[in-house]
């Protein structure tokens, strides 16, 4: 599988790849997003399809003042359940919302059952129930007709962003043998400007043809982890013979590092017997190995969180910053701040900045050499700094850039060793707990596995933390550690 080539070989045969197979991919946003803008629009017509009744009943003067307030309150209520029951009916998955045609009967029932059950319950109520009758008869039919016309716009919108290449799925292909060249034609055929085919690789280059059903074939398994590195596709569609299972093992070993969704396309003689979590991709099965630990929406409040919380945080401690700088200026000639490449999301090299705590002559940007217990190179300020965990506040910077995140795996130097050897020596899944940003705290550090790594134990358990941080990620999971970091602090903790 040439899995093993060094890296200025693999550097070189990367370097040379084209970017994509012709189609110019922008920043995208992902198809769950487009479910939550579909749900917060049919809120919307809801909420505005009810007030022109409310609006005719008012000005007549139809309406007491105490069933005005009961009616407004009805119309909020009614839009939350009307939303709700759509979800439930499965009416805003990404798939039906594409093809409002096909469904546009089913929202129309989901709005009238809604509306009739307020109705029903309103006249329960002894709230004048012919004239309640009047209105969520009016307010159904507005809102039946502003969803399917919305649905009907949004399609129109999001076909057009597609095209755009600003929307869709952008698909990685590994193999061209006869499985690849079924699911090419399934996408092909299915006409989806969402779904775009963006390379093809193949780890047998010189049996491989060049170009694949008119794309080209970018190269073998090592070059592929590079481009997808740099490239971020969504899916990755394994096309492999499932009888060559060491073969395929192989290959998802070296795919797990990737954040994107990792799909195996099965032989159809056998797929029915697979045991495993089948989803249905491109009209046909597919077992899903590994999913994107954070997507969507997720990924966005995410983001969003750490852009508010490293702004305010680096405002609230501006006074405190200021004076460990001086304090470390007034301890030992040189800058104040420490810049070190480390691993980044997809094991991209950053620019991780660290309050100084060494001697200037003393610097390790690789981190060839363990932190020890009473290090002469650390100085007095330092090791205060380094116990407290002070010294990792800068990176405050680096989560307001983008490139980490509050809370997430530790970035490690690229030359950090765990009982001697360079962790990836260690453990093969390494590079697999880098598939969200790296955090300035992690559910690692908060469970004890901080500071210098002495064994291979200590690198183990470590990167069991961060591996069930990407698999059970929350906001309130994220709370749970930034709470839990604050006791840690206060605690005596055998770091140096």
């Amino acid at each position: 599988l040439d899995t093993a080539m060094p890296a200025p070989a693999l550097l070189s045969v990367a370097s040379a790849l084209p970017p994509a197979a012709s189609t110019p991919w922008r920043r995208t946003f992902p198809p769950s997003l487009v479910s939550g803008a579909v749900a917060l629009l049919d809120a919307v017509c809801a909420l505005l399809a009810a007030f022109p009744a409310h609006l005719v009943l008012m000005a007549t003067g139809a309406l007491s003042p105490y069933q005005e307030s009961l009616e407004r309150v009805a119309i909020v209520l009614g839009s939350v359940v009307l939303v709700l029951g759509l979800r439930a009916a499965g009416l805003h998955s990404f798939s039906v919302i594409v093809r409002p045609r096909r469904n546009s009967a089913a929202v129309v029932f989901i709005c009238l059952a809604v509306m009739g059950l307020m109705g029903t319950a309103a006249g329960a109520a002894d709230f004048d129930g012919g004239l309640t009758w009047q209105w969520a008869l009016a307010w159904a039919v507005a809102t039946a007709t502003a969803l399917v016309v919305g649905r009907f716009a949004a399609q129109r919108g999001f076909t057009a962003l597609a095209r755009s290449c600003r929307i869709g799925r952008r698909i990685v292909i590994y193999g061209t043998g006869p499985q690849a060249d079924r699911v090419l034609a399934q996408i092909e055929a299915a006409n989806d400007p969402w779904n775009q085919v963006v390379a093809v690789f193949d780890d047998r280059v010189q049996r491989a043809p060049q170009t694949f059903r008119g794309l080209p074939v970018l190269g073998n398994l090592s070059a592929m982890v590079h481009w997808a590195r740099q490239h971020d596709p969504d899916e990755i569609l394994v096309a492999l013979p499932w009888g060559a299972e060491t073969r395929v093992l192989a290959v998802l070993r070296c795919l797990a590092v990737l954040p994107a969704n990792v799909r195996l396309i099965p032989e159809f003689s056998f797929y029915d017997s697979i045991a495993g979590t089948i989803s249905s991709q491109y009209g046909m099965p597919m077992l899903d190995a590994y999913r994107k630990p954070m997507d969507g929406w997720g990924r966005l409040w995410k983001r969003g969180f750490d852009l508010a919380g490293a702004s305010l945080l680096l405002v609230l401690l501006a006074p405190l910053l200021i004076v460990i700088g001086l304090l470390i200026k007034l301890q030992s000639p040189g800058p104040v701040l420490f810049r070190q490449p480390r691993f980044g999301f997809n094991q991209r090299l950053i620019e991780v900045y660290k309050f100084r705590t060494m001697g200037v002559n003393f610097s390790d940007r690789l981190g060839e050499r363990l932190t020890e217990r009473a290090d002469p190179r650390v100085t007095r300020v330092g090791a205060i700094l380094r116990r407290t965990s002070l010294d990792e506040l800068p990176q405050l910077i680096n989560v307001f850039k983008g490139q980490m995140s509050l809370v997430g795996p530790r970035p490690h130097a690229v030359r950090t060793t765990a009982g001697g050897r360079q962790c990836d020596e260690v453990l093969a899944n390494y590079a697999e707990r880098l598939k969200v940003k790296p955090g300035i705290t992690g559910w690692a550090q908060v469970n004890g596995w901080r500071g210098t790594m002495e064994d291979e134990d200590h690198l183990l358990r470590r990167v069991e933390h961060d591996v069930y941080y990407m698999n059970h990620w929350s906001p309130l999971f994220d709370l749970r550690i930034l709470v839990q970091t604050l006791w840690v602090l206060f605690r005596r903790a055998d770091v140096y």
